[in-house]
């Protein structure tokens, strides 16, 4: 098949993998590493005869390592995504995933050829400008440790796993006493009134003494735990860091811009499609020919013929070719054609084709100013770049046995950086990054004082530390969180003579005071809520909490409550009326959606519960890690 034929492809491996599982998790939903690994044969389970082998565990830990990396970027914990810490939730979930396989096996489940080819040809990995490519398809299996005879049989077994899980949720159901029970709860509407008291204006006349500062810390030391702590100074190596001291002179510039021009040429672009028949079947051939002939479509009898699943639902369209994308015979036969012409049979390694030009684009260099701002930032970075390299190179011998990382810095024309006191978890930017916090609390760099190794965060992004001041974990001084104990008791004092005040307000209103009236008797604002639900944000939420905590009133009267916000205020409250949410007032839309929600989460129950009563049913065998 032919679809790019390019062997300058970009991209790394990494990239493609990385693309490759997120396709994955996406159509199987579930981790595919539990078919056949094609090798590495120790066996690490067995579910129910069925072997997960220590490669597909390994890679099973390598895509759940490079998920959560992708989430938290440099600053991953180093400890969240060690072998040891991923091993068993991953082996887990290899075995559920081994358990449901078997069950969409058994259950006759199968998957048709076309929709692995299509699958497989959508990944984005697999593609170069939209477009699978049989060469990159075929690099990256092998880098993955797949054949292309087994790969499509893994794909196959997760696509019918799919095809199972999607029998189970698309087939449940809700009822309409269901969705009421739900829309009652969640739509749920409630009228009430309040006031709050503010703690801010007794702050200042109320007084603590140092007896109960002393007493509180005391009884409440668990509260003012330090953890470990260091201060480091470290150098921070990235191209950005150098790219900021380079000049780029104007004749650098227009030197790369005339080396450009002069390898730009006509730029000339042929649009190509094909037919492409893998074995020579000569009256195959003669019949495609012969309605071509008879003036029948060509996208159309690609779509019929060609065996190039990567371009034959596109009518074989495989894109523009320079003259230097498809194999050299291909090229010449193409270069020959007007647009719109069909060539001869054109053999190359990947079979028989019949090609179509279906346009041809000649472009002119861009002008000096259209490039020079990109030059200028090419040559910049190129510069940086080398930069990097040379100074990465020697930051190591210069910062060996270093008493100070001062002299390396100068050295390298680089920034110092240093940090105040930081706990493991207490680090921002840099010094939040799992190695670099690793590194810092290391005994050898901690305790012994020696500047840690150079730290190589992803390719273009090296620190190296030393730890300038550490303390050990302890609790607090008390000098150190006085201020934090006073503000506390004095809010804690003032909210209890405040709920005092809040109290006798309350029985006020139970006796038949006007709310209106006692409130602005004490200065007071009287908020009104109407039609409200459930949450909110900040104060109004604890309020909202509050208010859909009370029963509901009686008839003709109210639910009164006093209780303490989280910053000291007090609050009195009457509830007035509560309503049920009814289904029968939501729009057609919004109950039909509705009931296709708690459908979707009674199907995700449904297929929780038949994934653990098939694993509780399996016969499982676990091999030791040291086996």
């Amino acid at each position: 098949m032919l679809q790019s034929m390019r062997d300058n492809l970009k991209g790394t491996a990494a990239i493609i993998v990385a693309a490759f599982f997120g396709f994955i998790m996406v159509i199987g939903g579930i981790d595919f590493f539990s078919g056949a690994s094609g090798g590495a044969a120790d066996a690490v389970a067995e579910v129910n005869g069925e072997k997960i082998t220590n490669m597909d565990l390994q890679r099973a830990i390598q895509n759940r390592r490079s998920m959560i990396m992708n989430q938290y970027g440099e600053n991953v914990p180093a400890d969240l995504i060690s072998d040891e810490q991923l091993r068993e939730p991953v082996l887990r979930q290899l075995i559920s995933t081994s358990v449901m396989r078997q069950a969409a096996q058994e259950s006759g489940m199968v998957m048709s050829t076309a929709a692995v080819n299509k699958a497989i040809t959508d990944i984005p990995a697999f593609q170069v400008n939209g477009t699978f490519d049989t060469q990159l398809y075929r690099d990256a299996l092998r880098r993955m440790g797949y054949s292309t005879a087994s790969f499509p049989q893994i794909v196959a077994g997760d696509l019918t796993l799919q095809q199972y899980a999607d029998g189970v949720t698309a087939s449940a159901f809700t009822t309409k006493v269901d969705a009421e029970q739900v829309v009652a709860a969640s739509m749920e509407e409630r009228d009430f009134t309040y006031v709050v008291l503010p703690v801010q204006e007794l702050l200042a006349s109320t007084e603590v003494s140092d007896a109960e500062v002393e007493q509180y810390y005391q009884e409440n030391q668990s509260q003012y735990q330090r953890p470990e702590q260091v201060a480091v100074e470290y150098i921070e190596l990235t191209p950005e860091i150098f790219a900021s001291n380079i000049d780029v002179s104007e004749d650098d510039v227009r030197a790369q811009y005339d080396q450009e021009r002069a390898s730009f040429g006509s730029d000339l672009r042929r649009r190509a499609a094909h037919i492409l028949l893998e074995d020579a079947d000569q009256a195959k051939l003669e019949e495609i020919q012969a309605k071509l002939s008879a003036g029948e479509d060509f996208a159309e009898l690609a779509k019929s013929y060609s065996e190039d699943i990567g371009s034959r639902e596109e009518g074989g369209d495989l894109g523009f070719t320079t003259g230097d994308v498809f194999p050299q015979a291909f090229e010449e036969a193409l270069a020959t054609l007007e647009v719109g012409q069909v060539s001869g049979p054109v053999t190359t390694d990947s079979g028989t084709h019949l090609i179509k030009l279906l346009e041809v684009e000649e472009s002119e260099p861009p002008t000096f100013e259209e490039r020079k701002s990109a030059i200028e930032k090419q040559l910049r970075t190129a510069a940086a770049e080398r930069e990097f390299v040379d100074s990465l190179s020697r930051l190591a011998d210069l910062a060996y046995n270093a008493d100070s990382l001062a002299g390396p810095a100068e050295e390298l024309g680089v920034p110092l950086q240093t940090s105040g006191l930081f706990s493991r978890q207490e680090g921002s930017g840099v010094l939040a990054n799992g190695q670099v916090v690793e590194a810092a609390f290391s005994p050898e760099v901690m305790e012994d004082g020696n500047t840690s190794d150079v730290l190589n965060l992803n390719n273009e992004h090296s620190v190296v530390l030393r730890v300038t001041e550490s303390k050990p974990a302890g609790i607090y001084p008390l000098e150190e969180v006085r201020e934090q104990i006073v503000a506390g008791l004095k809010r804690d004092k003032a909210s209890e003579q405040l709920a005092k005040q809040a109290e006798t307000l309350r029985q006020k209103l139970a006796s038949g005071g006007d709310f209106a009236e006692l409130a602005k008797g004490q200065d007071l604002t009287l908020e009104s809520s109407e039609k409200t639900r459930r949450g909110g944000f900040g104060e109004r939420a604890e309020i909202n909490g509050k208010a859909f905590s009370l029963p509901a009133p009686a008839s003709g009267s109210e639910e009164l409550a006093v209780f303490a916000l989280s910053s000291g205020n007090q609050v009195v409250l009457a509830l007035r009326d509560v309503r049920p949410g009814d289904l029968s007032q939501q729009s057609k839309e919004q109950r039909l959606a509705l009931m296709q929600q708690l459908a979707s989460v009674n199907g995700g129950a449904e297929l929780a519960a038949i994934r653990r009563y098939l694993s509780d049913q399996a016969s499982v065998e676990l091999s030791s890690p040291d086996e």
